[in-house]
């Protein structure tokens, strides 16, 4: 229970000062859920990691990519 309450303030906070400094009140910034996972072993460490090294490159390829 603390994990996900320590990502809502961050994400609070982090809101808060870029709408400050972008001069927009009440602007949501993260989105609505996270995906969290245990990981477990060092190959699915490097699958991972390389993952979201890569992701960036296929963004223009996304259905949700505005």
């Amino acid at each position: 229970m603390i994990i996900p309450m320590t990502i809502g303030k961050f994400q609070m906070l982090t809101s808060k000062q870029i709408n400050i400094l972008n001069n927009n009140q009440g602007n949501k910034n993260w989105q609505y859920d996270y995906y969290d996972h245990v990981i477990r072993n060092d190959g699915e460490y490097k699958r991972i990691k390389e993952y979201i090294r890569n992701n960036p490159l296929n963004w223009q390829e996304d259905r949700f990519y505005k």
